[in-house]
């Protein structure tokens, strides 16, 4: 199993999704903790569509917001 360090060095993309999810809840949670959460789950759902309809440059990849909403 690997550590958390070793998780990061490998998956660097992972650890930037969730900490954009971490920084959305901390920014809306005052509003509402609920409506942090929705905030997270839109800013991941709005990052993998945004991947999905260009995927030129970009890969939709579940595991992304997976990792956004665990933040």
């Amino acid at each position: 199993m690997k550590t958390p360090i070793e998780l990061m060095a490998t998956h660097p993309d992972k650890v930037a999704h969730f900490s954009v999810g971490v920084m959305v809840y901390a920014v809306f949670h005052f509003i509402s903790p609920e409506f942090g959460l929705l905030m997270v789950f839109l800013a991941a759902w709005g990052k993998e569509a945004y991947d999905y309809f260009h995927r030129d440059k970009h890969t939709p990849e579940a595991w992304d917001m997976i990792a956004t909403m665990a933040g």
